[in-house]
């Protein structure tokens, strides 16, 4: 591939074009950038004559934008600013060494976010930079620049420790007021299918919705319809908590909710799928005292969740 030299412009035409285009005026543009009113004009013909199309409408001493200017203005003053923000990241001091940490959107926002919200209170003098990385693909958690992921149901990874985090347990939850309407008693496993049952999509082949939680109790659900289907997990839950219907509740992930009240168990079924929450530390992590810092808090954190 050709260098950007042989590939673009030179910059100073674009940089006159940016600015002429903006003040749709050579003129102030010239007073600008502290040049004359002709070696703006020059600069704008020769990257017209370069990009071999017309960038300016001439009407007496105004001048308008073609659509080719158009389009190239957006995409310069993108570009500028760009480089402007990556020259003033350059000069910045030195950042401590952070963490980069990641898990799915789930596991983030239910578990993860008051775990380390909690570790920022308790290590408040201390500085740490902590970079959180959300994704329901699993190739995103595991990247070349992630310190520490939560993987569901991880198979062993070159170049990662993993520990297991919790195992995952699923059962049937629902606001309060929808039991006060509907029931609170399940004679068998069965009769949910008689509830507003509330599913989500399964990004991933592993991941275990109301189809397969029947599958494992040897419920066949055929005919299962599910009232909604979310493709967020936290949306789910959501519309739960507003009384739409059921939801699989995932141990861990929810017990917050149903400590306060605005979930709760829809009978004593419940599904141990065999499947974990793994901690995965990378081996060769350049920030490695602080992400064993962070890696022994969040141990301790589903510990204290457990016998609180």
């Amino acid at each position: 591939m050709k260098s950007f030299r042989h590939r673009l412009p030179p910059l100073h035409a674009l940089m006159v074009f940016e600015a002429a285009a903006r003040q749709q005026n050579f003129s102030r543009a010239a007073q600008e950038l502290h040049v004359s009113q002709a070696a703006v004009s020059q600069q704008v013909r020769h990257l017209e004559a370069y990009l071999e199309t017309p960038l300016f409408r001439r009407q007496g001493r105004g001048v308008t934008l073609t659509p080719s200017g158009e389009l190239l203005k957006e995409r310069v003053n993108a570009a500028l600013s760009y480089l402007v923000d990556a020259v003033a990241e350059a000069t910045l001091p030195q950042q401590p060494l952070g963490v980069s940490l990641a898990a799915n959107t789930a596991m983030s926002h239910l578990w993860l976010s008051p775990a380390v919200n909690a570790f920022r209170r308790h290590f408040r003098d201390e500085a740490l930079h902590l970079r959180l990385v959300t994704s329901d693909r699993s190739s995103d958690l595991i990247a070349d620049d992630i310190d520490i992921a939560l993987l569901y149901d991880s198979p062993p990874r070159p170049g990662w420790q993993l520990e297991p985090l919790f195992e995952e347990c699923l059962f049937p939850v629902a606001a309060p007021h929808y039991l006060d309407q509907q029931g609170r008693h399940l004679a068998s496993a069965d009769a949910l299918l008689e509830h507003r049952l509330l599913d989500f999509e399964r990004i991933e082949p592993n991941w275990v919705n109301w189809g397969r939680w029947f599958s494992a109790l040897g419920i066949e659900a055929h005919d299962l319809a599910p009232e909604g289907v979310f493709n967020s997990y936290s949306l789910l839950l959501d519309a739960a908590e507003q009384g739409h219907g059921v939801a699989l509740g995932t141990r861990h992930q929810i017990d917050a909710r149903l400590t306060d009240g605005t979930l709760e168990r829809l009978g004593a079924f419940q599904v141990t799928t065999g499947c974990h929450y793994w901690l995965a530390l990378r081996h060769d992590s350049q920030a490695n005292h602080a992400a064993q810092q962070l890696a022994d808090w969040l141990r301790r954190w589903v510990i204290q969740q457990h016998t609180s």
